[in-house]
């Protein structure tokens, strides 16, 4: 045999074995992101706790690269990670700490596109190529987890953006008039405790009753939309501009 065409034939062998590999890890790849995928929009898996936690990571990470006394270039890096991953931590526990309100109200001035969920999965997205563009095993792996933050926020937020909106349509043919009556008799029947807000227990239901069933993480999403000033809770005026036909093409 030609030693020429016996060595183009194991090359041809090794190239086939190599693309039926990388075609089995990619397969792989894809079912194992479905099946992660599927955990945080519609399973018991919390996208608000993973995002928290990626902030925390961002904050240690920071903090711990500023001690690189070595390398000014890398403390810089590191002060901006370590400032981000603040930020992280503050978007995902403002609304349980009253005392942060005012905290959003200054991003909300300064940074409005970080009060939105599309301004905070970019932002995700921003912060995990930073950490992607440093080539280190952690630097990969983090900035990916980062990366799979913000692809998860966004998708669940605009599932939950579009169930809002068929809850939108549904009153769409209502007269002015009894719309805003039947807008008013709603939130009062679920505002079961008489606070003049709806809160994270009560909107499930209110939801519910407007035909549209929500995950927990679309909840959470939900309850972000609707909370547009950063109170915590939802209050009338929020509600009503809502179901009034509010824009949720940019939430």
């Amino acid at each position: 045999m030609d030693p020429a065409s016996d060595s183009e034939e194991k090359t041809t062998l090794m190239g086939r074995i190599g693309s039926a590999l990388a075609n089995k890890t990619m397969e792989s790849f894809k079912e194992q992101g479905s099946k992660v995928a599927e955990m945080i929009t519609k399973g018991p898996l919390s996208l608000k706790v993973m995002c928290l936690f990626g902030g925390i990571l961002t904050v240690l990470s920071g903090f711990f690269g500023m001690m690189n006394l070595l390398s000014p270039f890398d403390i810089l890096v590191s002060m901006y990670n370590f400032l981000f991953g603040l930020v992280m931590v503050f978007l995902e526990v403002h609304d349980k700490v009253p005392l942060l309100g005012f905290l959003h109200k200054r991003i909300e001035h300064w940074m409005r596109i970080l009060t939105t969920l599309t301004g905070r999965s970019l932002f995700y997205f921003y912060v995990g190529s930073l950490y992607l563009s440093k080539w280190t095993f952690f630097g990969i792996f983090f900035g990916i987890y980062l990366c799979a933050c913000g692809l998860f926020s966004l998708i669940v937020g605009k599932a939950a953006a579009q169930k809002l909106e068929a809850a939108q349509f549904e009153l769409g043919d209502m007269e002015p008039g009894k719309k805003v009556e039947f807008i008013k008799q709603k939130f009062d029947e679920f505002d079961i405790d008489g606070s003049g807000m709806i809160d994270s227990k009560e909107l499930p239901s209110l939801l519910k009753s407007l035909g549209q069933e929500l995950s927990k993480p679309e909840l959470d999403s939900a309850y972000a939309i609707l909370d547009t000033n950063g109170s915590g809770k939802v209050e009338y005026d929020e509600f009503k501009d809502w179901l009034s036909s509010r824009d949720l093409n940019f939430v």
